[in-house]
């Protein structure tokens, strides 16, 4: 093997001291790019080399972790499946869903009460009406773990599913209420510096997750299940309205953007409505055939 094979053997499959060295010449030149582009402005012979490094090491950086990435998870997996309670998780779609609601329950706890304190020491109609609306959600969210635990019948399940539905009706009249005061007061939410980006990043991933859990719920027919992507899928769609009305207010604060703002609020609305109507017809479903099943036996 010539010595351009032995590269090129190195380039399709980097381990060891090559892949180590690539990932510092990748980290040097997007750290380059950086600091070139905030001391220099003007636009010079290096910013254009830089560019072009920082590209193609971005572009070979993605194939790395293309090529180790099923390894990665394989060893993760097997790693995962030798103990009883990581492979539960990996394994039972119910099971997971339940311990990662009891770890979102207190992270989302824990913003509430950020947004109540921003509430009273703001006295804002706005932090106030959405510190309202997703501490109704967080406590619904929590009903249904503790029914889960006490009160685990199809029974109880279609009655918690079905209140939630009922719920969600009424969590509708507290948007609109929300959406009127954006519409009317002109009232705002707004993240401090870079933040937003990050809440923008963190919103779609939520959105898109919440989405993509929705349909593996229905697959299952455990209705604490999808109960809880239910509500985890409202939460997401708020978090939509809370971030355009962030983003309007910190790249086009001059203008009017109430109607777009009302218009994707309404759009929300109709959705949790409609979720809300959908809960409660198939809850009632549910329990008219348990209630026939039950009236069979006897």
């Amino acid at each position: 093997m010539n010595f351009w094979s032995k590269v090129w053997s190195k380039i399709k499959q980097p381990k060891g001291i090559w892949l180590a060295l690539f990932y510092i010449f990748f980290v040097l030149c997007v750290a380059g790019t950086i600091v070139l582009v905030i001391l220099v402005p003007k636009q010079t012979v290096g910013h254009i080399v830089l560019y072009v490094l920082s590209a193609v090491s971005l572009i070979y950086f993605v194939y790395t972790i293309v090529i180790f990435a099923p390894k990665i998870k394989s060893r993760i997996i097997d790693t995962l499946h030798k103990h009883k309670f990581t492979s539960t998780l990996l394994n039972n779609f119910g099971y997971r869903t339940i311990i990662f609601s009891i770890i979102s329950f207190l992270l989302n706890l824990s913003y509430v009460i950020f947004m109540g304190v921003l509430a009273i020491m703001t006295k804002s109609a706005w932090y106030i009406s959405i510190t309202v609306y997703y501490l109704t959600l967080i406590l619904m969210k929590g009903n249904i773990l503790y029914s889960k635990k006490k009160y685990n019948t199809e029974k109880k399940k279609a009655r918690a599913y079905r209140y939630s539905g009922m719920m969600f009706i009424l969590l509708t009249l507290a948007l609109s209420g929300i959406i009127v005061l954006i519409y009317t007061s002109n009232m705002y939410f707004e993240y401090a510096g870079l933040m937003i980006y990050a809440v923008a990043a963190y919103t779609f991933y939520k959105l898109v997750l919440a989405i993509i859990n929705i349909f593996k719920a229905r697959k299952h027919d455990d209705l604490y299940v999808q109960n809880i992507r239910n509500i985890n899928l409202v939460s997401a769609l708020v978090s939509i309205v809370v971030l355009q009305v962030a983003m309007f207010q910190a790249f086009s604060p001059a203008n009017n953007t109430s109607i777009a703002n009302g218009l994707t609020g309404g759009a929300v609305a109709f959705v949790i409505l409609a979720l809300g109507i959908f809960m409660i017809i198939k809850a009632n479903k549910k329990l008219k055939k348990l209630e026939e099943k039950n009236s069979e036996q006897e």
